[in-house]
């Protein structure tokens, strides 16, 4: 820690963290933006690409490319973005097809991650139109329980002045078994050029800037819940197959021989430029099969004349692991959950659909909601019906092993 006037700890020295100056961080954070200049707003509108030179171009895209081989989530994953700032990353992700959730402090940045979103042109995928939304709040007070399939922090838990309490609340959004990674600044040595460059970027904006030793990451990770907790780290470089005995190492600078080259790589991985750390929301026991979609339907009482139609009231409960996006109205867009109807053929196969019902809201995992479902008595005479749940443009549930319901004859 630099010994400059007016600096702290944050806490201890076993915290593990750079410190700060004693400001008021959250007037800095909603204040970044309109501090910059105009060339620092159009790097966040463009980010990660600009004009040479471009010290972060390769660094983002090697990560977020990490980031979707690892995780390895399926189409309409929801993803949270925490501390999402600009949204360049929210961005790439709905790009993927995910259902994105970028969470920031500063109006000013969901705005700009809003407009990113808009200026894409198009479908991401057949079908898929892309989807994302954007909330200003502290991320101490995100409301959402079990309903991410993964939380990605991208170089922003430096920001945030309670680590533990901050990683409590992602995890308590992440559905059980939900993936969270954290691509971060580690923590530079006392009165290093590194050092000196946050305390002032920290007096130039007033935000927090401190990073974290990895091994004081890790320990937070887990004190927070995290499961299967691990330390990762990227060695990526082209190799010049041409000179297979000597090469100009990236890290050393200069020629070196294999041997050292590889030593080099060596010392880089135990002495990493960043903590990237990948850990899992534990799967409770008995809360539900394992698998990721599954619905458990049951009658609630008996057909209901309403009108020219009859009404069967249905439980219907998420029993498996992930969440249940409630499509609103039609179209539903891909990925969203909804209750489909069809005519049950000779071998139990699905026959002819009958339309959709909408959930009345989204459902996390373990969750219980009450659906009305409307038949017309012409409907019920083409033979014997069957209900399921259905992701939008993905799957019906009953295609992954989930047992559809076979609705009851009318009194």
């Amino acid at each position: 820690m630099s010994s400059r006037p007016g600096s702290r700890q944050l806490n201890s020295e076993g915290r593990g963290r750079l410190g700060d100056l004693g400001q008021d961080h959250e007037h800095g954070h909603l204040t970044y933006v309109e501090q910059l200049d105009p060339g620092g707003r159009l790097w966040l509108r463009t980010k990660p690409f600009s004009a040479p030179p471009n010290q972060e171009l390769a660094q983002c895209l090697r990560t977020f490319a990490h980031l979707v081989e690892l995780l390895q989530l399926g189409v309409r994953a929801q993803v949270l973005d925490v501390g999402c700032g600009p949204g360049w990353l929210s961005e790439f992700l709905t790009r993927c097809g995910y259902w994105v959730t970028g969470v920031d402090i500063s109006p000013d940045m969901t705005e700009i991650a809003r407009t990113r979103i808009d200026e894409i042109p198009g479908p991401v995928g057949d079908g898929l139109e892309p989807l994302a939304e954007f909330h200003a709040m502290p991320v101490l007070e995100m409301p959402w329980t079990d309903q991410f399939d993964a939380a990605v922090l991208y170089d922003t838990m430096h920001h945030f002045d309670n680590e533990l309490g901050t990683l409590e609340v992602i995890r308590r959004t992440l559905v059980p078994g939900g993936q969270l990674y954290i691509h971060e600044g580690v923590k530079p040595p006392p009165g290093s050029e590194g050092e000196r460059n946050l305390l002032e970027e920290m007096e130039r904006f007033g935000t927090l800037e401190s990073p974290f030793d990895p091994e004081y990451l890790v320990s937070v990770v887990e004190q927070a819940g995290f499961a299967n907790v691990r330390r990762l780290v990227e060695v990526d470089e082209l190799v010049d197959l041409a000179e297979p005995e000597r090469r100009r190492d990236r890290i050393v600078g200069r020629l070196v021989p294999d041997r050292l080259r590889a030593r080099a790589l060596g010392q880089a991985a135990l002495r990493p430029e960043f903590n990237i750390v990948h850990a899992f929301n534990p799967i409770p026991a008995g809360a539900g099969t394992g698998a990721e979609f599954e619905a458990r339907i049951e009658a609630d009482g008996g057909w209901e004349p309403t009108g020219d139609e009859l009404r069967l009231r249905l439980q219907v409960t998420n029993a498996g692991n992930a969440f249940w996006p409630a499509g609103r109205w039609y179209p539903y867009p891909a990925g969203s959950v909804t209750l489909g109807m069809y005519v049950l053929g000779p071998q139990q196969e699905r026959g002819r659909e009958l339309g959709r019902t909408a959930l009345p809201r989204s459902v996390s995992a373990g969750e219980t909601v009450v659906v009305e479902l409307h038949v017309r008595p012409e409907e019920l005479r083409q033979g014997t019906l069957a209900v399921d749940l259905v992701r939008e443009g993905v799957h019906w549930f009953s295609d992954n092993g989930s047992q559809p319901f076979v609705l009851p004859a009318p009194a």
